[in-house]
């Protein structure tokens, strides 16, 4: 009965603070159902899925050996309902996006990696003049929803660092890319740390897959300290453009 009035409470103040101030959908920017969170129903039907069988875009992480598998609940394309999704977690403060994201990847059974089999997550760090200016790093947003849903497995972001001023990928070309995500991150100089590493699982995480230059960066240099395999999950996959 208690557990019940708590649920009816809960209820009466959502629907109350909704009234005030009222939630919109990230991609369509239209009032949310009582249901709904952050995605309405429609926009959330239309976003794509990523199927690996069909886009094989874990080819692009085969320059690791420690590279085990992808996984990713939507592709990414200019323009699409997946791009809009990318957009808000990243770009517009739609920090409950990585909440959804991750529930849908765990609800309709894109994650790959079997329950229990990861010892640590990471996100891909963030340069700290774009952190300081957007915030929050949505990868880290999205790597805290993981270890939230996904058994408490620890999410860890001292392990992994970027150079200050290192630039973004955004805008640039393969070649640059791998040459950029070469110099751009670095392992904690702190010794005794990088020991918690050695032959352990690891999740990396990101928001997006393009060519995959900076998750092979990141693997190189998780494999220099011992790790003993790496799975990726990414909010999308990007397609090649038509």
């Amino acid at each position: 009965a208690l557990a019940m009035m708590k649920t009816s409470l809960r209820t009466i103040l959502t629907f109350l603070t909704d009234l005030v101030f009222p939630r919109t959908c990230a991609l369509c920017g239209m009032r949310l159902g009582l249901r709904e969170h952050c995605v309405c129903l429609e926009c959330g039907q239309l976003l794509p899925r990523y199927d690996e069988l069909f886009y094989h875009a874990s080819e692009r992480l085969l320059g690791s050996p420690l590279f085990r598998s992808l996984s990713a609940p939507f592709t990414y394309q200019h323009g699409s309902a997946g791009y809009k999704l990318i957009i808000a977690l990243k770009y517009q403060g739609y920090a409950e996006v990585a909440d959804f994201i991750v529930r849908t990847a765990l609800t309709e059974g894109r994650l790959q990696p079997a329950l229990g089999s990861i010892d640590f997550i990471l996100p891909v760090p963030i340069e700290d003049t774009r952190l300081e200016k957007r915030g929050y790093n949505q990868a880290a947003l999205l790597a805290q929803a993981l270890s939230t849903h996904y058994y408490h497995v620890p999410c860890r972001e001292d392990f992994l660092l970027r150079h200050r001023k290192s630039h973004s990928q955004t805008t640039l070309h393969r070649e640059e890319r791998m040459e950029n995500a070469r110099k751009a991150f670095y392992l904690t100089p702190r010794r005794k740390l990088l020991d918690e590493l050695k032959g352990k699982r690891i999740l990396l995480v990101d928001d997006i897959l393009t060519t995959g230059s900076t998750l092979l960066s990141l693997c190189d240099l998780l494999e220099s300290c011992g790790v003993r395999e790496v799975h990726v999950f990414v909010s999308a996959v990007a397609l090649p453009r038509l």
